[in-house]
């Protein structure tokens, strides 16, 4: 890795304010892999260096998040396994992941859950980003929350085109594994598509940039 790309672990402290209790604190909670304390000798010894540009985005989204969050779910979001991430709806919503009609649509469809899985803030997320940028209304959104969390509660994968489709006005969603070439009745309109696997990654990248 070329030296610009390492930033030293004196810099980081100094950059990002924290004290060397707080880095190794946050090292045993794992909220810091292991492989990005990079030991090196130079002239003075051996010293520690970081990914730069990963370790100072990791370290503002702790700061951002630790008011939020609980240590317990800071070290389950930022775990590489995040189906062991839980978190309360109210407390989801204060981090602004999504816009507040994606919480409606969710809501609506299931109005007595409080605590939330990952799978339950990947439906939020992909229909947040159908509905700003392809557009679907809230209807649309609630049956797209419905299929996702029939599908994943059923599948671990998530390779597969989410496709939302009209026809005369009546919404319907299909889930197409591959590149298979759909045929559709007349009247019938594609509205929306979300490859699930790019943004279950994004979403990833979201909750531990």
């Amino acid at each position: 890795m070329p030296e610009d790309e390492l930033i030293s672990k004196r810099e980081l402290l100094r950059t990002a304010r924290i004290s060397y209790g707080t880095l190794y604190r946050w090292k045993r909670m794992n909220l810091i892999p292991e492989s990005w304390f990079i030991h090196k000798s130079t002239h003075t010894g051996q010293e520690t260096f970081f990914p730069r540009e990963r370790m100072l985005a990791r370290v503002g989204r702790i700061q951002e998040l630790k008011g939020e969050l609980t240590p317990q779910q800071l070290s389950e979001i930022f775990s590489p396994n995040v189906k062991s991430f839980r978190i309360p709806l109210e407390d989801f919503v204060r981090l602004q992941l999504v816009a507040k009609l994606s919480v409606t649509a969710f809501s609506s469809v299931f109005p007595s859950k409080k605590e939330l899985c990952f799978d339950d803030v990947f439906s939020m997320y992909v229909v947040d980003h159908l509905m700003r940028l392809s557009g679907i209304y809230l209807e649309d959104a609630k049956q797209v929350i419905r299929m996702l969390d029939r599908y994943l509660a059923s599948r671990g994968s998530k390779e597969f085109q989410l496709i939302l489709m009209r026809k005369m006005g009546i919404p319907f969603t299909l889930l197409v594994r591959g590149e298979d070439e759909i045929l559709l009745e007349e009247n019938t309109e594609i509205v929306a598509c979300a490859n699930l696997s790019e943004f279950e990654e994004a979403l990833k990248d979201r909750l531990i940039a």
